[in-house]
């Protein structure tokens, strides 16, 4: 049988491995990092040393790499000189076995139609690389309902307002009804409705009943961010297990894949680093690539893949944030209670948005758009601690220490009493945005680091203007007594640079037809290799404003059908490549 080594176990890694062996293929799947699961290969849930400790989590990086041992370096603009140079968290993923998704709050919408495609439907944006993708939504819907399906989904398919099924037709429903709802959500959502919005309850795969033999969700808070200690939200863990429950399936943690092998067109294996710091090698039929929009095109450029139009790397996408706050001072919120934030609203990703149209002709630009609002969220103690020590720092002659400091955190304005708003917009690919080799610094192995450019563009410039003003207007009709709304970017760079956060990160292999203007093709299979494969969120050709956690599975899922022969033929042959033919050996 076919022989497939993965690197890389987050969600496209382990749709990739479960497709994989079930069709027969023997599977070797790599993770640089390590294993906190003790019964992955087991039954039920899968019990881990995850625990609701902010201190061990947030800041001695138990979940995430160690910008110390792993860094990656920023800068805004090519001409940037060296020594100004930021060096240390990137928008850094947890590198372990399962990857973020599990560490995340699981939420799990849809890329809309107009995402896939954004050139055909919506025009060029001056400045940017736009591009469509070699298919539509109307192709990817089954995988999207067959991921749902695996993981396990609580929400409403019937509360999804009309104008978003528009843009994302779904009417299979969820396999859970929605879980309790947090109150600053619905404090927030009681604000969007009176301002004209509609919010809805917010897909997400945290069980709200028993699912695939794990409990429901106790609404413990520490959720975004964290490993789950009771197993609610096992996510791709399910489609991982699946594949070792084969026998056909081998997971290798801490064993960091140094290069990919090859001769010509064709991909022999790759070269890695074991646990302990010993060189190996493993040969295969077909390397998958999935470490992520960073560690993917790094991984790429560290072996030298052929490259022959400089695209590897290149439109680099990580959404860009806008932050709402709606502070109650007459009242305790509890938003660090419950699922992060339990209710969302999609009406600002509407490129037809009343203003938006006239907002962007007065810009210069075809349309502007912004993203998916996720309403509810707050903060930890510590993060609440060190943002009053940032902010009274400021100021001259104020202590932020002794029973002051103690008074602010017992009356938690901005943990207990603020309602939070997540705006994760539309983020246009450009070629000056990329993954590079850093020429200076390693990491402990003594490879090169990341090195990220990244600047936001006209398009997000204009529609950050354009919607923060409505963010904050929703925040102030929630009934809060203090509310405004900033880019995340502006709010993180009080401390000073401010690399790009928010932990969405697509773009670096962009899918496409043309091997001229892209890494992969409609496949998911490099242009320039017979036999390597990306199935992460590098092979996105536009960025969107959903979550981008399910396309990344949905599209990986689609990707290895074709691998295995199990893709069926599209119902519009023009809308998408041809099946990958399956290998037979």
């Amino acid at each position: 049988m076919p022989k497939a080594i993965i690197v890389g176990s987050g969600p496209g890694g382990s749709v990739m491995a479960m497709e994989l062996a079930e069709a027969g293929w023997d599977v070797v799947i790599f993770e640089m990092g390590p294993s906190y699961y003790n019964n992955i290969e087991g039954q039920g849930p899968f019990p881990t040393v995850f625990s609701n400790d902010e201190l061990k989590s947030q800041y001695r990086y138990f979940e995430q790499p160690d910008p110390l041992a792993y860094p990656r370096t920023f800068r805004q603009m090519a001409s940037q000189n060296a020594a100004s140079t930021y060096v240390g968290d990137v928008n850094d993923l947890p590198n372990q076995v399962g990857g973020a998704f599990p560490h995340s709050d699981v939420k799990v919408t849809r890329m809309w139609d107009i995402d896939f495609k954004g050139l055909s439907l919506l025009g060029p944006v001056p400045g940017a690389d736009m591009a469509d993708w070699p298919f539509e939504y109307s192709e990817l819907a089954p995988y999207y309902d067959e991921v749902e399906t695996i993981i396990g989904v609580q929400g409403d398919v019937a509360s999804i307002p009309a104008f978003v099924q528009k843009h994302q037709p779904q009417s299979k429903p969820y396999q859970m009804p929605p879980g309790a709802q947090m109150r600053s959500s619905m404090l927030l959502a009681a604000g969007a409705k009176r301002v004209g919005l509609h919010p809805f309850y917010f897909p997400m795969a945290a069980n709200s009943a028993e699912y695939n033999g794990c409990p429901a969700c106790n609404n413990c808070g520490f959720c975004s961010g964290y490993g789950c200690p009771i197993s609610a939200k096992p996510v791709n863990l399910i489609m991982l297990r699946r594949a070792l429950h084969t026998g056909r399936a081998q997971l290798r943690p801490q064993t960091t894949v140094t290069q990919v092998n090859y001769t010509g067109r064709r991909a022999t294996g790759v070269s890695y680093l074991d646990p302990q710091g010993n060189p190996g090698g493993e040969s295969a039929d077909v390397v998958v690539l999935s470490c992520s929009a960073v560690l993917t095109p790094r991984l790429a450029l560290l072996s030298n893949l052929p490259d022959p139009y400089a695209r590897i790397g290149k439109r680099i996408m990580f959404q860009n944030f806008y932050d709402g706050f709606a502070i109650f001072l007459n009242q305790r919120v509890h938003a660090y209670r419950g699922r992060s934030c339990t209710q969302c609203v999609f009406d600002f990703n509407d490129p037809d948005f009343p203003g938006a149209r006239l907002c962007a002709r007065l810009a210069g630009l075809p349309y502007i758009r912004a993203g998916l609002c996720e309403l509810g969220g707050s903060q930890d103690p510590i993060a609440e601690g060190k943002f009053y020590q940032q902010i009274l720092g400021l100021i001259p002659g104020v202590q932020f220490f002794g029973s002051t400091f103690k008074e602010l955190m017992r009356e938690s304005l901005l943990r207990d009493r603020l309602a939070g708003v997540d705006c994760f917009a539309t983020d246009m690919p450009y070629l000056t945005n990329n993954v590079t080799l850093d020429p200076t610094i390693k990491d402990l192995n003594g490879q090169p680091a990341p090195r990220v450019t990244y600047k936001i563009g006209k398009f997000e410039q204009v529609s950050q203007s354009f919607f923060i003003p409505l963010l904050s207007t929703m925040c102030g009709a929630s009934g809060a007594q203090l509310y405004a709304a900033v880019a995340q970017s502006t709010a993180n760079s009080l401390s000073g640079t401010a690399p790009p956060t928010g932990l969405h990160t697509m773009g670096g292999m962009q899918m496409g037809v043309n091997p001229m203007t892209s890494v992969v093709d409609g496949n998911g299979r490099m242009h320039q290799m017979d036999n390597v494969f990306c199935a992460d969120g590098s092979v996105f050709a536009t960025s969107g404003g959903s979550n981008p956690t399910n396309t990344i599975m949905a599209v990986a899922l689609r990707t290895a059908r074709g691998l295995t022969g199990r893709r069926p033929s599209t119902a519009n042959p023009a809308a998408t490549m041809p099946s990958a033919p399956a290998f037979h050996w």
